[in-house]
């Protein structure tokens, strides 16, 4: 485990006391010791006293009980506290009960626990002390058996004092033979290793860097030395990509490969067998057993499960043939074990850098380690010497070196001609060993006592010398808490903050950048590049070239307004890079260019690379999440605003970066707003780095003012003349009438509840003014005013709005669904396009639609069209253009087809800003598009189909005027344009919770002391403070914030998920308890919406049908049912899938974006490391079998509990909470039958619901719990509230006594009140009795376990809950109560 919490062993003082007692048993109220009932420490323990363990009743009472000796008063007092919350008519109280045989298995699972964490440190010293082999701890200080080196964790200070004062030793330093045994393995003469200990104090890492230094310098002398150069690198560059290289030799090596010191020390085990072969082979596995076999003692740990030593611990691990025990044989991991692998391998190479070593731009120290004793000693050094020579040669050129030197040795070729020399002067004995001065001793002798002081360690001791005692293992609680900074702590952290491997590397740049600049200037003069030059000086962006770079010269910051078209985004950065190239090489720029998608970073570099005729990933290249192609001579480089927001989190200042531009900034994305407050802050730290933020249209104003009103430049753009029609047109020309019961006509319904709407818009002095003109006559009764909206006019109405429009047209119009995506009149439209009968002429087609539902079924309608089909037809060839599609599989919209032919492109808003595709005549504009929105009512952000704004409008229309005059058909009517729609898109900042960017911010080391609040307000335009405050106490809710805005480690990930954190804890813990495939399916429909759907005319049966798939008297459980019914009929065909979607209410378009967003989520968990690595969205719908192909992608590992019905709403209840919703039964009534009373159930109309905030609420009637009598647990958790007549609860589950005490937030209470004990969560709202106090103490214990654990694996994501002992007997047993109590 990460970290190791020492608490009292039953019936012990150890450990610490309680947040009011005092340390190791000690109250402040009495001086007795553990073990006795101190008033204020209660037994010293930090979580139980150590009487809970008592087989009798007598237990000691917890929180507020614990203060006195009286607990009536107590009750008393608490009684009286509580009467304010209690409520008026009845809550059951509902009783925690436990079987003896789950409190029997509890109990002992805490026993052990807490047994193990107190005594783990005194095992691990004494297993340390008397092993007959060489300790555990590596490089720590090895202690001769004369000195009393007390190591044991658990000793108290007061204890040790009184056996008065402990004198330092100050004999002559006595040398460990097992220290000297260890250095002569890597090819030192036992003297030298003697001599080199005293020099070091004993410390072995201390010695072998002395003597391989001494060693190498004989040989190497001069080369050795570092350059002026290398010196000036920063130290941060040189550990992120040592950082990098060791994740890479992590998963090439597996196991082989072993940090022992972060960024200090690697080695990497070998198995030689030439080697072996040519020299006899060691008995040291063989003996290294017979030392285990002949203990006679068994691991009592191991017994248990949970041995933290593993092959290292000095007992036997076997299980008695007499003992039966309910273990289950698990590999442990070791990686927490400091001990070297001698049991596994004979051959090691060692790699070891100082501490402010610069590698890969300086050579590591390289030692070759073996515990072959046939292996001469000199040969050893040989190898070692070649190794480092070869180190030698890579660090001249920066590069990483440790694969090639693994590879060196597993080449028999070249190591066995070093063999043959069996002379080392290092082997031998020196000729003479001067006596060491006391003065010569390495790193201040003063500090060095052979005696260590109780309750600390060497390292301690010794602040200048990082030791390879496990640093994790031996930290001591006085420290306190650690910091929630954890991205060292797994190689999947440091792979989630390096994933963007910026390898911006100082050290050799002038050499690289004089390549560069040569290279250029050769290119410059080729015939390619000059006919390219030409196209580009034909851009209006060329014109402004010279005053760009002039302003450039003078300002920091530049704002550029250019219309589309203009060639900003391709042109801008390559004048700034080739007016650099043209300079002397310290001069060369380097530029991030961000976008707003990952589809225009890649095709944005490649038209660039082609541009400067090269390929892309050499001066130009482009990274997005999880692909990255680019070089260490890459000097322009595309990518995502996030990808740059996540290398801010490990480098604030933007090493080597000269320029930064911002494009599409008038999207004004809720990240793209966030990255112009960083860079206004970087800029007054850097006044070198120049920030160019770039807009295609006319807002720039307000950028300029934020940044100090710098300077704007506007370019024109270049487009040709576009005829602009409206919905009323393209109904004209394609002559399109509406059938009767297409899904596309208004329903009666709809059209009353659109008058309804109208007249509740409308003011009393409107209605007033309209039937004074309509008793004057002054006007025609059908005049509407401008602001009423088409959907609710009726046909009369509409004609007089619509002078000139044909009466068929305006028929069709008055039935039309306006809110929904005609794809019919779209496929009509195509075929009057592709027919082309009209004037225009022929080019590709431009459709745009809000999401990948849409795309897809427009695609499916044009595939059963035969003028459309790809497969029958050569007219038409048709591409779906949306973000997950792959690189490869977008890049085809870019490409012209063959005469004749017609390209179509159905595209998302993608295309709008981010994509340029050349060709594009005509554009088809659905006028819709997905927008974040906040719903208060669900306290989240949903995905919500929209009407575009009159800016987006006329960026669409602008994408058929690239190359031609071109036409547009916008599919809502001129009206609309211009009353309905807004002039510019709403920031998202303002439109979203701010969850998200809260912990972003908190992520960012230039913000984490900052008050969030203080961030907020000076954003280009902040949120509502009330916005922020809310965000504020959902994270607090969530866990992921503490109360002073701390970040936790769930909220270390959250912040790494960009989904909404409810969503994300629930994809977390669908993770940690292996139902990962449920618990992503309820995540999509959270994020997107409910699948199920309720005709107006169908409303009863389409209800009944959802009461069909109920089960536990929840929503989310009726839809997961309904989900895999229909993952089963997709395998079936798509005619299955269509007929049972139909017959059960459900929409086809919703359960694909849900299968699609599934997808994602799982690729994202893959990225942060909670589900296997290397799970890509677009591979998984590759392989998928018909549904979504997450249960194949991710394992049944994954899914070991996804049947687990009661397990799915326990991590509802983690993810939901504090959304609770009490039930409250009426007073019994009782009906007489010839038995006597019997009890009658409450009518469903009879029950009460209440949440904490709200007061009474009403359960919706599309809910399967509407009509519901009774609920066996008065609790239920829901996702969104929705205000109509009154508050509904729309989904609901009920949730049962145990997931709300074990995963509902805040804190566990336990009281005495009236005799009973009560447990409570936070300040009392809801409350449980339980059975005994032991229940009580129990489940309460267990709780801090679980939320100990939940920390360890959030903080580690690669620790495996099945395979880490305590972390698997934890889980099963919480998963046994929720499922069986």
């Amino acid at each position: 485990m990460s970290s190791v919490r020492r608490k009292g062993k039953p019936g012990k003082g150890g450990g610490k006391g309680s947040s009011r007692g005092g340390r190791g048993g000690r109250s402040h109220t009495s001086k007795s010791h553990g073990g006795s009932s101190g008033t204020g420490g209660s037994g010293g323990n930090r979580k139980a006293a150590s009487r809970i363990w008592d087989d009798g009743d007598d237990f000691c009472i917890f929180s507020e009980s614990r203060r006195s000796a009286r607990p009536s008063n107590c009750s008393g007092r608490k009684g009286e506290a509580r009467r304010k919350w209690k409520p008026e008519a009845k809550v059951p109280l509902q009783t925690l009960h436990m079987t003896s045989e789950n409190q029997e298995k509890v109990k002992a699972l805490l026993r052990d626990l807490q047994e193990q964490d107190a005594d783990a440190g005194s095992e691990r010293s004494i297993s340390e002390e008397e092993e007959d082999d060489e300790p555990d701890c590596d490089d720590a200080q090895y202690w001769s058996a004369g000195q009393e080196a007390s190591l044991v964790p658990d000793s108290d200070p007061l204890e040790c004092a009184g056996s008065g004062p402990v004198e330092p030793h100050n004999t002559e330093f006595i040398v460990s033979t097992f220290a000297v045994q260890k250095l002569s393995r890597y090819g030192f003469n036992p003297e030298r290793c003697q001599a080199a200990l005293r020099i070091c104090d004993g410390d072995v890492g201390a010695s072998l860097e002395h003597l391989l230094t001494q060693c190498f310098s004989e040989t190497f002398g001069e080369r050795m030395k570092i350059t002026e150069a290398v010196s000036h690198i920063s130290m941060d560059e040189c550990v992120e990509q040592r950082q990098e290289e060791a994740f890479a030799l992590k998963s090439i090596c597996g196991e082989k490969f072993m940090e022992r010191i972060q960024n200090r020390v690697w080695t990497i085990g070998l198995e030689l067998e030439y080697l072996t072969s040519k020299f006899c082979k060691s008995k040291q596995k063989e003996s290294t057993k017979n030392i285990q076999e002949t203990s006679l003692e068994i691991c009592k740990f191991y017994l248990k499960g949970n041995c933290k030593f593993g092959s290292k611990c000095k007992f036997k691990h076997e299980v008695p043939p007499n003992q039966i025990v309910g273990r289950v044989e698990r590999s442990v991991d070791e990686s927490h074990l400091n001990a070297n692998e001698d049991a596994s391998f004979l051959y090691e190479l060692e790699i070891r850098f100082s501490k402010d070593h610069k590698y890969p731009n300086q050579a590591p120290l390289v030692a070759f380690y073996s515990t072959n004793e046939n292996l001469p000693l000199a040969c050893r050094l040989h190898i070692s010497e070649f190794l480092y020579s070869k180190a030698l040669i890579f660090a001249e050129t920066s590069e990483p070196v440790v694969y090639s030197l693994i590879t060196l040795l597993e080449e028999e070729s070249e190591i066995v001609k070093l063999l043959t020399n069996t002379h080392h002067k290092y082997s031998t004995p020196p000729v003479n060993v001067p006596p060491v001065p006391s003065g010569t001793r390495i790193n201040n002798p003063v500090c060095r006592k052979p005696v260590i002081p109780n309750n600390s360690f060497v390292s301690s001791q010794i602040p200048e010398v990082e030791k390879e005692s496990e640093p994790e293992e031996e930290t001591d609680e006085d420290e306190g808490p650690a910091p929630v900074i954890v991205e060292n702590e797994s190689y999947v952290n440091l792979k989630k903050k390096i994933s963007k491997r910026y390898d911006w590397q100082a050290k050799s740049v002038h050499a690289e950048n004089a390549k560069i600049c040569k290279q250029f200037q050769i290119k410059q003069a080729s015939r390619q590049f000059q006919s390219i030059l030409q196209e580009r000086q034909s851009l209006p962006a060329w014109e402004e070239r010279e005053t760009i770079l002039k302003l450039l010269s003078k300002h920091q910051v530049l704002v550029i307004s250019g219309m589309t078209g203009c060639g900003k985004t391709t042109q801008i950065p390559q004048f700034i890079l080739d007016d650099s190239l043209n300079g002397p090489p310290e001069k060369v720029a380097n530029i991030i260019c961000t976008q707003p998608r990952r589809i225009s970073a890649i095709s944005v570099a490649e038209r660039v690379a082609k541009e400067r005729a090269e390929r892309v990933g050499l001066t130009v290249g482009y990274q997005i999440r999880l692909e990255s192609v680019k070089s260490s001579a890459t000097r322009l480089l595309y990518c995502t605003t996030g990808v740059l927001l996540r290398r801010l989190e490990g480098d604030t200042a933007l090493q080597g970066v000269t320029h930064i531009i911002v494009d599409e900034v008038h999207e004004r994305t809720e990240e793209s707003d966030f990255l112009l407050l960083v860079l206004k802050d970087i800029v007054l730290q850097r006044p070198t780095l120049q920030v160019i933020l770039m807009s295609a249209t006319l807002n720039a104003e307000l950028f300029s003012e934020y940044f100090s009103s710098c300077p704007v430049i506007t370019i024109p753009g270049r487009t040709f003349p576009v005829d602009q029609f409206f919905l009323e047109d393209a109904i004209a020309v394609t002559r399109y009438v509406l059938q009767d019961g297409s899904p596309y006509t208004r329903s009666m319904k709809q059209m009353s509840k659109e008058k309804l709407k109208a007249r509740r818009n409308r003011t009393a002095f409107e209605e007033v003014e309209e039937d004074l003109r309509l008793s004057l006559h002054l006007q025609d009764q059908d005049y509407v005013r401008d602001a009423v909206p088409d959907q609710q006019l009726d046909f009369k109405q509409l004609l007089a709005r619509y002078k000139g429009v044909s009466k068929s047209v305006i028929k069709t119009m008055s039935i039309m669904d306006f809110e929904k995506v005609n794809l019919e009149l779209i496929e009509a439209l195509l075929e009057w396009i592709v027919d082309g009968k009209h004037s225009y002429p022929p080019g590709a087609i431009l459709v745009f639609l809000p999401g990948l539902a849409e795309i897809k079924m427009l695609y499916e309608q044009l595939q059963s069209n035969s003028l459309f089909n790809n497969r029958r037809t050569n007219r038409c060839v048709v591409h779906p253009l949306h973000s997950s599609l792959s690189s490869e599989e977008q890049q085809a919209v870019f490409v012209k087809p063959p005469i004749g032919v017609t390209k179509i492109i159905i595209s998302t808003n993608i295309a709008e800003t981010s994509i340029t595709i050349d060709d594009v005549v005509y554009v088809i504009d659905s006028g819709k598009m997905k927008e974040k929105r906040y719903d208060a009512s669900k306290g989240m952000e949903s995905l919500e189909d929209t009407f575009v704004s009159q800016a987006n409008a006329l960026q669409r229309k602008g994408r058929a005027g690239r190359v031609a005059s071109g036409v547009c058909f916008h599919l809502f009517t001129s009206h609309h344009f211009n009353h309905q729609l807004l002039k510019q898109q709403l920031p998202e900042i303002q439109r979203v919770p701010l969850e998200q960017l809260c912990l972003r911010i908190k992520i960012l080391e230039m913000f984490s002391t900052h008050n969030l609040q203080s961030v907020f307000s000076r954003l280009i335009e902040p949120p509502h403070p009330d916005s922020l405050r809310a965000s504020k106490i959902r994270l607090r809710d969530l866990g992921a914030l503490t109360p002073d805005e701390k970040l936790t480690p769930l909220g270390y990930h959250l912040a790494s998920l960009p989904v909404d954190v409810r969503i994300g804890k629930l994809m977390l813990f669908g993770s940690i308890f292996r139902c990962l495939d449920p618990a992503l399916t309820i995540a999509a429909s959270l994020a997107f919406k409910s699948p199920f759907v309720s005709p107006w005319d169908k409303k009863e049966e389409a209800n009944q049908k959802k009461l069909e798939f109920a089960i536990a008297n929840s929503d989310y459980l009726a839809l997961l049912r309904a989900y895999k019914g229909w993952q089963l009929s997709t395998k079936e065909g798509m005619r299955a899938s269509y007929n049972y979607c139909r017959q059960n209410f459900l929409s086809g378009r919703v359960l694909q974006e849900m299968a699609s967003l599934k997808r994602q989520f799982t690729e994202l968990l893959s990225d942060i490391g909670f589900v296997k690595e290397g799970l890509r969205a677009r591979d998984i719908e590759k392989r998928a079998q018909g549904g979504d192909g997450i249960l194949d992608a991710t394992g049944e590992e994954a899914n070991s509990n996804a049947e687990n019905p009661k397990l799915i709403s326990a991590m509802l209840c983690a993810a939901l909470y504090p959304n609770v919703v009490q039930v409250k039964s009426p007073e019994g009534k009782f009906q007489k039958t010839s038995t006597g009373a019997v009890r009658m159930q409450p009518k469903s109309d009879e029950l009460k619901f209440v949440t904490k905030n709200d007061g009474y609420v009403h359960i919706h009637p599309s809910s399967v719990n509407y009509q519901v009598r009774h609920f066996d647990s008065p609790y239920l958790v829901y996702h969104e509230k929705i205000k109509t007549s009154r508050v509904f609860i729309r989904d609901c589950s009920m949730v049962s006594v145990y997931p709300l005490v074990l995963f509902g937030g805040g804190q566990v209470n336990v009281q005495l009140q009236r005799g009973e004990f009560v447990v409570s969560l936070d300040d009392g709202w809801i409350r449980f009795a339980a059975a005994s106090h032991q229940v009580a103490e129990l489940v309460k214990e267990l709780r801090c376990e679980l939320d100990q654990l939940l920390q360890d694996k959030i903080k580690n994501p690669c620790m495996d809950l099945c395979t880490c002992p305590r972390g698997s007997r934890i889980i099963s047993m919480i998963v046994k109560l929720v499922t069986t109590q």
